[in-house]
């Protein structure tokens, strides 16, 4: 299939029509009385409009609204752990739409979707050739934790902007590849993960310079390795510009990573933070909290092992990717939104194209639809499953 009914077919077959799942659950069954505490929030009582408004997506509400807040004296979730480029449109957008910053987050994560299917199409056309995109395209699109790609987190620009940092980095489009690396510092807590692989491919990359007596000359003596090896380092300025911010406004530069204690470190011996309070109906184990945390494990367990075979059939830098977006997660806060994370790692995708045979894609990802869209009803009606 060609580059552009690949992601016409991507974005209406999969993201729309996962919208249109969750709308038809919350209209047939709803969310009142509330299921979990965190189901307390609500922009409207209409059950359509307030479909986009669930789970994290309220911090990213305060901070397009509100703006931040941290308090280091409580021990709370605070909006201050969410990196600010998503949030920041949201506000821009929803200005525009009249103040709707939820209808903002929801256009900005579908456009951006299509905009990453459209970019990695033509990675995976390079690293495995035009036989594979397809194939690609196809298994991001329908893997079960894809369903983030279609609500109001930062899944959908993540992907966009690690995946065109790749691929500029890999055409040596320098200009393009420092603009996607500086933005994914600022979207997620983990992208300035994503300077490593770049500083790799920029190392390793082509060079144009020769040395006339050796055949090459040292690195600093090449201008454009020595540009691409700078420019490599957008993602952390990304996340120093945010840190600078924190500091000018709170007193603290790394407030994003103090935040992140309430979620819980337990390999430290703390637990989460205490909020929301608890309904009576949270403090029961439910079965798809039981499913959804075998599913994290899973798929930690699944990139782990992609790792070396990620690095010896499609590249180092890809490898590298994988492993600095799994384990750090796993340090601090267990298997906990594991599976979610997995969903921006596309190597791990480009593994799955190359070992199925072609036939075989077909049915994986229809196996991947179903129970994306298991949870993808569970999310809008409130059920635990990020």
């Amino acid at each position: 299939m060609k580059l552009r009914p690949a992601v016409l077919v991507s974005v209406i077959g999969t993201r729309v029509s996962i919208l249109l799942l969750g709308a038809i659950a919350v209209t047939l069954i709803g969310t009142i009385p509330a299921p979990t505490a965190e189901a307390l929030w609500r922009v409207s009582p209409h059950e359509l409009v307030n479909l986009q408004a669930r789970w994290d997506t309220d911090f990213y509400h305060q901070i397009a609204t509100a703006g931040y807040r941290w308090d280091p004296s409580v021990f709370l979730h605070q909006n201050v752990v969410f990196f600010p480029l998503y949030p920041l449109l949201m506000r821009w957008v929803g200005g525009w739409l009249g103040g709707h910053p939820l209808l903002a987050g929801t256009l900005i994560s579908l456009a951006a979707f299509a905009g990453a299917m459209a970019v990695l199409y033509r990675l995976a056309v390079l690293e495995l050739g035009e036989d594979k995109a397809w194939p690609v395209i196809l298994l991001v699109s329908t893997y079960p934790f894809a369903l983030f790609f279609s609500v109001v987190y930062t899944e959908s620009l993540f992907l966009l902007l690690t995946v065109g940092a790749f691929y500029a980095m890999r055409t040596r489009s320098l200009a393009l590849a420092a603009l996607s690396g500086f933005a994914a510092g600022l979207t997620r807590p983990n992208g300035f993960w994503l300077a490593l692989p770049l500083l790799w491919m920029a190392a390793t990359g082509p060079s144009a310079a020769v040395d006339v007596d050796t055949g090459r000359r040292p690195w600093w003596r090449d201008r454009q390795r020595v540009t691409a090896l700078l420019v490599a380092l957008a993602p952390l300025v990304g996340a120093a510009v945010f840190a600078a911010f924190l500091y000018a406004r709170f007193g603290d530069a790394l407030a994003w990573a103090h935040g992140q204690a309430a979620w819980g470190m337990p390999l430290m011996g703390r637990g989460p933070a205490p909020d929301p309070v608890r309904t009576a109906d949270d403090l029961h184990v439910k079965l798809s909290e039981v499913l959804v945390y075998a599913g994290d494990i899973a798929a930690f367990l699944w990139a782990a092992a992609s790792i070396r075979p990620v690095a010896r059939r499609v590249g180092v830098a890809y490898a590298i990717w994988v492993a600095v977006n799994i384990f750090p997660p796993v340090a601090a806060h267990l298997f906990i939104s594991l599976g979610r994370f997995t969903s921006v790692l596309f190597p791990l995708f480009f593994l799955i194209a190359l070992a199925i045979p072609r036939e075989r894609v077909s049915r994986v990802a229809a196996a991947f639809a179903v129970c994306q869209a298991i949870l993808a009803v569970g999310f809008f009606l409130w059920r635990p499953v990020v």
